[in-house]
């Protein structure tokens, strides 16, 4: 076993994964999660991030209207079937309960550059949150990066709270609670929802 992922799949009962694929890739024009980068849908190479961080023992939840789509590309995949497409933020809701571990890795599923070893870093550095924490993300100009970051699962409590007053959005939401910090190189949680976001994307691969 790879050391740099030891203590984080050691600890794997407290650290699950959950992938949002909902959405109608309306920007895209077609199923972005299906959208292949380097021969790779970009569901999958989020997939292969998170197993890798975490390791193939942390348990993995997809939540989508269209399971039958993507069900070969997520092996040992818990499907959430999600009821109403909301948005990200009512996906969340639609599957934590489903969720069993302590924390979970929430990803969108349109992150193409996902770095492995910088998910597993994040892991092992939640033994550092203090217990008021209910999230781990990455700081950002508007605010915190909500689809690719740690949440305890007792956030449940205060992520309803928040809906039953009329919220709707992560953001909203995230300024109520208490969120530990991580670090990332930005490019890393760069998304993918247009066709000159894929442009862009080549073209790095290439350069």
């Amino acid at each position: 076993m790879d050391p740099q992922h030891s203590s984080a799949s050691s600890t794997a009962g407290a650290l699950g994964v959950l992938i949002l694929a909902g959405g109608f890739s309306s920007r895209m024009g077609r199923d972005k999660a299906l959208v292949e980068i380097d021969g790779k849908p970009m569901l999958r190479r989020v997939w292969e991030a998170a197993r890798g961080g975490l390791g193939a023992s942390a348990p993995l939840w997809t939540i989508t209207p269209w399971p039958e789509r993507y069900r070969e590309l997520l092996p040992g995949c818990t499907w959430i079937d999600e009821r109403y497409s909301e948005g990200p933020f009512a996906a969340f809701l639609q599957a934590l309960p489903h969720i069993q571990s302590e924390w979970v890795l929430v990803l969108a599923c349109d992150l193409p550059d996902l770095e492995a070893g910088v998910l597993g870093r994040w892991a092992r550095s939640l033994g550092g949150a203090p217990d008021s924490a209910l999230a781990a993300l990455v700081p950002s100009a508007l605010g915190w990066e909500p689809l690719c970051g740690f949440y305890r699962r007792r956030c449940f409590s205060s992520a309803m709270q928040y809906l039953a007053e009329g919220g709707r959005s992560f953001q909203g939401w995230l300024e109520r609670i208490e969120i530990f910090a991580l670090a990332a190189d930005r490019d890393m949680l760069r998304n993918c929802n247009t066709p000159e976001d894929l442009s862009e994307e080549g073209e790095r691969a290439l350069s």
